[in-house]
């Protein structure tokens, strides 16, 4: 996909949101009304890359990083994990990664899942269809990958519920044909798009201007949400993103 630019960290006037990570510290509170909530949140976001360092790293066959992947999310809401994790303290990306790799060590997948009732978390794994995770380098720069692809997605997911709720649907398919799923061969110059979904080029260029934006912003709201500050913000988009 063409990426546009993902640097602008600013809020208004600059601001880093008040809503940075307001869902790692709704985790860390076992006394919040929504402690078990966002858990589960945390778990739907982040399972697949989850699941992937554990079959990539620790070469787990795929049950056994289901399970894996389970017991972990359980751990943090059992257990209070992140109740010790401070914003100050960096990246929520860095701490998980770092934690995937100590609970790797200690668990004992069998004796844990027994001792597990119905409070736990359950993640729910049937869209993992045959995701098999592909290794590419280091299990560090996948992991990174995989979370950049999770962000993405729901950045995505969440745009083009907006943009079929607001019937933009012919914006999102032309944003869709150039940026995210052009098919091989395609012409996806401006000219032929404007012919095959109808609208003027000018159309295309505001088009895609805004679904750009729009998609930026989801992302970026995302990130901001796992780091601590305005520069870790730019430099976790530079880093997951490439720009």
């Amino acid at each position: 996909m063409a990426r546009e630019a993902y640097t602008d960290t600013g809020g208004p006037e600059g601001r880093f949101p008040a809503t940075r990570w307001s869902l790692v510290s709704g985790a860390a509170d076992p006394e919040s009304p929504g402690y078990r909530s966002s858990i589960e949140a945390l778990a739907e976001t982040y399972w697949r890359p989850v699941y992937a360092h554990f079959r990539r790293k620790w070469n787990r066959s795929n049950e056994e990083a289901k399970d894996l992947t389970q017991d972990f999310f359980t751990s943090l809401l059992e257990k209070g994990v992140l109740a010790r994790l401070s914003s100050e303290r960096g990246r929520f990306r860095s701490y998980v990664m770092a934690a995937l790799d100590n609970f790797a060590r200690l668990e004992h997948r069998r004796e844990s899942a027994q001792m597990r009732g119905g409070g736990a978390v359950h993640v729910s794994l049937s869209d993992l269809g045959g995701f098999e995770p592909s290794a590419t380098g280091s299990p560090e720069a996948d992991f990174s990958r995989d979370w950049a692809r999770t962000i993405l997605a729901e950045a995505l997911d969440e745009m083009e519920a907006e943009y079929r709720e607001a019937g933009k649907e012919t914006a999102f398919g032309l944003f869709l044909a150039r940026d995210v799923e052009p098919a091989p061969g395609d012409d996806t110059s401006y000219e032929a798009l404007a012919g095959r979904f109808g609208v003027s080029v000018s159309d295309v260029t505001n088009f895609l201007f805004r679904a750009r934006k729009r998609l930026r912003e989801g992302i970026l709201a995302r990130v901001r949400d796992t780091v601590s500050s305005d520069d870790e913000a730019g430099a976790e988009m530079r880093e997951l993103f490439g720009s």
